[in-house]
């Protein structure tokens, strides 16, 4: 998946498409290619809602301090639930320290 705009060569012979998602009331559009557009809904709905319920708790933050936060707790629960190595568990620790940080500056 990429920014539309930008025409890109496919070694399966399948041509990315636009797909306009919105998240927190803006349209976004990117291209991606047409078996991947199911995941790429359900990740940009996971994406919306997860900025929804930020936004609610923290409504006079910007919205991109909100994609910050949530960029954050998704990386952090995407390297939790792979596997138990260590160097992804120092991460996930470092990330879970960094979003407690964004979310009292959220509070702030």
């Amino acid at each position: 998946m990429s920014t539309s705009g930008k025409k890109e060569s496919q070694s399966d012979g399948v041509e990315p498409r636009p797909v306009k998602l919105r998240i927190l009331d803006k349209e976004v559009q990117l291209a991606c290619k047409p078996d991947e557009e199911n995941d790429l809904l359900k990740a940009a709905q996971h994406v919306d809602k997860s900025m929804r319920e930020l936004r609610a708790r923290n409504s006079s933050s910007s919205i991109e301090k909100i994609a910050i936060v949530v960029a954050i707790n998704t990386a952090n629960a995407l390297l939790q639930s792979q596997s138990g190595d260590k160097s992804d568990k120092k991460v996930a620790n470092q990330l879970a320290s960094i979003n407690a940080k964004l979310e009292a500056l959220l509070e702030a």
